[in-house]
Parts: C-alpha cells; sequence; structure tokens
C-alpha cells in the first residue's frame, strides 16, 4: 500500500483581549461609564498583539513513490504519464510546503472521468481506455488559494489490458564516449501501444559505464584506452524482453603531434561544395581528438570545426590544428576563387545541379541520372538547374562546360530526331538564354563513352539581358540551368545522365580534363 503524506489542518488562531476585566464592585452608574471602561480595557493595539499571521503554503508537489516513478514517462508534448490498467487503484502523496502551512486543505479533480477518477483522499482509478486517452488528475489547494496557481498534475493513461513489449530498440547519438562523457538513451518500444513505455537499464560492466534509471549514461575513467561496454534496456512488464547496445569507452589521452595531409596545401576548392572534412594523422594514434584545437585564419572565407571546413565565402584562408598540450601546430592553405564551380556528384548527399519541375534525377554510382517528363503526347523534358545561388566571374573562370549524354544520339534508334538545350540563368542584371537560346554552345565535344561535353564562353557569349558578363566582379545567379527541352516524336519518359557541370580557365583545360578521364573525343562543333 502506498501511504499518503498530507500536511495537518492548523486552526487559526483567534484575536483576543489581553486586558481582563474586573468584577465591579460598586454600581458606576451610566452606560456611557461602562462603555468606556470597554474600551480603555481593550484597545485596538491590545486587538492586533495577539494576532498570529495566516502562512499560506508556496508549493504543492507531488511525492512520487518509486514504484510509480519507474512507471511514469513523458509524451511527445512534454507531460509526465502515469500508465495504468483497468481496475487499478494507486495513490500519491504529495507534500506542501512550508510545513508550517495554516491552510492544508485541498481538493482533487479529474477533467476525465471516463478515463480516470479520483477520491479526496488521492486515490486513482483506472476506468477504460485503449492506451491513447488520458485524464488528467490534479490536486489543489481550496478556499481562497484555489486561483494561486498552485497545483500539481499528472496524466494518466489507461489500457483496458496489458499490452506486452515485443522488441526494445537503444538510440543514442553515438557510439563512442570518453571517461567523463555523458550521454542520453532513448528507447522505442514496440508495439506502440505498449502499456508501459519505460524500461530496467543495466550495464554489463560499471568500471566502464553506468546508466541511471532515466537513461543517462556516463563513462567511468579507467585503465583501459579503449574498451566495449553492453548496456541493457529491460521491459518492466515482466515480458522479460531486452534490448542492448555496445558502446566503446576510450580514455582522454592528450594528442602531441597532428599533421594535416599535405595534399590539401594550396588546393582549389569550389564555393559550392560547401564543405571539407580535412584528413590528419596524430601522435599518439589513439589519442582524444576532440582535444585538437582548430583556427581559421579568415572566418568569412572558411570556419573549422573539429577537421570540417564550411566555406562561407570566396578567398584565400588558412586552417590550423593545434595541440595545446604541446603547443605543436599543423596548417594547410585553401583557396576558394571566385567563380570556381566544380559539381561532380561524388557525394550522393550533396549536389547542387539537379532536376526542376516535374522532372525527376536520381544519384547512381558517381553521377546524375535525369528522368524526364512529358510536355505533350510526343514532347519529353527534363532540365538541369542549379539548386543554389551559383557565383560566375568571367575574369576569372570565363568557359563553362557540361559533360552529360545528348539524348538525340542516345535514342536515336528509337526515333528522337529533336532535342534543344538552353543555358539560361537569372541573375544580378543578367537573365534569358546564353547567346540566342537554343543550341548556342560554343563547342561541342563527343566523348569515346558517348557523352557529350558542351562547352560556352562567358566572355564572348552574350546573355539575352543585360549582355556579356563582367570580368572585374562575380555574378550571383539564383536560376542557373540548362534546359533540356523538345524532345521529340517520343511518348515515353527518357533518361539522360549528367557527370560534371565546370567553370575553367581556358579551352585547354577542359581538354586537359576530359584526357585525365581516360577520355577521347571528336569535335562536333
Amino acid at each position: 500500500m502506498i501511504m499518503k503524506t498530507r500536511q495537518q489542518h492548523n486552526n487559526a488562531p483567534r484575536p483576543r483581549c489581553n486586558a481582563r476585566r474586573k468584577a465591579a464592585t460598586t454600581l458606576v452608574g451610566s452606560l456611557a461609564a461602562v462603555a468606556a471602561l470597554t474600551l480603555a480595557a481593550c484597545s485596538d493595539d491590545d486587538l492586533t498583539a495577539g494576532t498570529t499571521p495566516a502562512i499560506t503554503p508556496v508549493s504543492l508537489e507531488f511525492n512520487m513513490p518509486e514504484e510509480l516513478q519507474r512507471l511514469i514517462y513523458t509524451d511527445k508534448t512534454g507531460s509526465e504519464c502515469l500508465p495504468l490498467i483497468k481496475g487499478e487503484t494507486v495513490q500519491i502523496p504529495y507534500t506542501l510546503e512550508p510545513d508550517t502551512v495554516t491552510f492544508a486543505d485541498v481538493e482533487w479533480t479529474s477533467n476525465n472521468e471516463a478515463v480516470a477518477t479520483v477520491d479526496q483522499e488521492g486515490n486513482i482509478t483506472a476506468v477504460s481506455g485503449d492506451g491513447t486517452g488520458n485524464a488528467t488528475v490534479s490536486v489543489t489547494p481550496v478556499g481562497y488559494l484555489s486561483s494561486s496557481g498552485i497545483s500539481a498534475s499528472i496524466k494518466v493513461v489507461v489500457s483496458n489490458e496489458l499490452v506486452e513489449a515485443e522488441t526494445i530498440t537503444i538510440n543514442a547519438t553515438a557510439d563512442e564516449l570518453y571517461g567523463g562523457d555523458t550521454l542520453h538513451l532513448e528507447t522505442v518500444i514496440a508495439p506502440d501501444n505498449s502499456t508501459y513505455k519505460t524500461v530496467e537499464w543495466s550495464s554489463s560492466d560499471e568500471s566502464l559505464a553506468t546508466v541511471s534509471a532515466d537513461g543517462i549514461l556516463t563513462a567511468q575513467v579507467s585503465d583501459a584506452t579503449i574498451a566495449p561496454v553492453t548496456i541493457t534496456a529491460t521491459a518492466i512488464d515482466g515480458s522479460g524482453v531486452q534490448g542492448q547496445k555496445t558502446f566503446n569507452i576510450r580514455q582522454i589521452v592528450q594528442p602531441e603531434e597532428v599533421t594535416i595531409d599535405a595534399e590539401y596545401n594550396n588546393s582549389v576548392w569550389a564555393f559550392n561544395e560547401k564543405t571539407l572534412k580535412l584528413d590528419y594523422t596524430t601522435v599518439p594514434a589513439e589519442c582524444t581528438t576532440s582535444l585538437i584545437q582548430w583556427t581559421s585564419s579568415d572566418p568569412a572565407v572558411a570556419t573549422v570545426d573539429n577537421g570540417v571546413v564550411t566555406f562561407t565565402g570566396r578567398g584565400d584562408v588558412t586552417i590550423t590544428a593545434t595541440c595545446p598540450e604541446t603547443g605543436q601546430s599543423s596548417s594547410t592553405k585553401l583557396s576558394i576563387p571566385s567563380g570556381f564551380v566544380r559539381e561532380t556528384y561524388s557525394n550522393p548527399d550533396r549536389f547542387v545541379f539537379a532536376s526542376t519541375g516535374n522532372g525527376k534525377h536520381e544519384w547512381r554510382d558517381g553521377h546524375l541520372t535525369m528522368i524526364t517528363f512529358a510536355s505533350n503526347a510526343t514532347t519529353q523534358r527534363g532540365d538541369l538547374r542549379n539548386t543554389e545561388t551559383m557565383y560566375l566571374n568571367a575574369g576569372n573562370y570565363p568557359i563553362i562546360a557540361v559533360r552529360m549524354e545528348d539524348v538525340k544520339d542516345k535514342y536515336a534508334s528509337e526515333g528522337v530526331t529533336q532535342r534543344n538545350i538552353t543555358l539560361d540563368g537569372s541573375g544580378d542584371g543578367f537573365s534569358g538564354g546564353l547567346d540566342g537560346n537554343n543550341n548556342k554552345w560554343l563547342h561541342d565535344y563527343k566523348c569515346s563513352d558517348g557523352s557529350h561535353v558542351f562547352i560556352y564562353d562567358l566572355t564572348t557569349q552574350k546573355w539575352a539581358n543585360g549582355g556579356v558578363l563582367p570580368t572585374d566582379t562575380e555574378v550571383g545567379f539564383g536560376t542557373f540551368q540548362f534546359k533540356y527541352a523538345d524532345i521529340k516524336t517520343i511518348d515515353h519518359t527518357l533518361e539522360y545522365n549528367v557527370y560534371w557541370v565546370q567553370t575553367f580557365k581556358t579551352i585547354e583545360d577542359v581538354q586537359q580534363y576530359i584526357a585525365g578521364e581516360g577520355l577521347t573525343y571528336e569535335v562536333i562543333k
């Protein structure tokens, strides 16, 4: 039986007269004299001198016993919930503060008695429920304190019968901790309507890691450089169902030396690539790498966190890693030139040229596959468009090229006789098609693998609006696309592969790049 803790009611002291009335030995006379004697015997000072002010509560809190506390979970709204089974009755103790409170009477209420009821002794009874509905049970001071805001409440969730857990999965944001680190563990219990949402936690080796009742994993400091520990979550419904997850516990080892891979020094990176994870080595090899201090010479160009560089602008920047204990450091210089675009689809989670509108795309093993859509009964379309603002600088990188398949070649046997490819954009003062819209590339190289490289010159070819790009500044294009439209005489979707979109300093650089891919080409135009 759960015993209820309750403050006892204290009777309020009543004002009293301190002067004692004396019996009259003689008849004094008039009523006025009697009134004067009474007032003299019991003045205002006398009335207040013996009065004790009422002591009001400042807080009311549940004093949840351990057997109930282990059941309580937090729902998606952030509310604490107590799961009960139909017919079950529990009593929740509470505490009023201060313990000398004058008025200690309280009122218990339930906002949904179809789910759970409560009597004035705090006995909560589960009535009915499917595990989704709830009743909020509250206890509040009575009388003039009822509107004070002082109260305690809890959601009661009722299941008509016990639904046991079938599986338990432990989720965590990391699987490796250093001695002294803490990590909040969460569980997913299936099925979703399991009655109890909490578990009992245990560790395979508490000298390596402990776990609290609310799922806080604490890595212990030990002599082991790295050691595994298994954490187990056990259902509290008696089913015996468990979930397990193994963590590696590392000890803090100060880095003595750090060396950033030399291949990055003076390397060129495109702004649109956004991030770069630097490779580096340390002495000792198994040191605590999070202790290494990373700095950027110019955060306006790039920032760095734990060896990951994020590009924030254009220019040169030096990234430095320092060992705090020894002071040894290693640096590398990166260049993010204005106007340099490099989209090679090397990262399936990060590319900025993709489909738009009704078109679709898929990343496939180092390239992008574009999937067209029907413009009408006999015409397909599938544009390749930037998804982020692209900055062009005709003075630094005047040549822009795309290597992709030409559906006119690829689907000639299926009757494709026409397609129109237009380099189109909308930027700061420049918009429309480049050099007269359809199929106006400067050069067309057909590569030995069947793909085509379409080449444009930003210093000679004019935009429909704005003319030729300036060579002394960069221009941002919110829209920059290769319109791939008017694919004629076919009534079903097509696919074409895109291998890269890049800017170059010269035509010769384009040719060298193609050769570096192991391809040869013939000049179509």
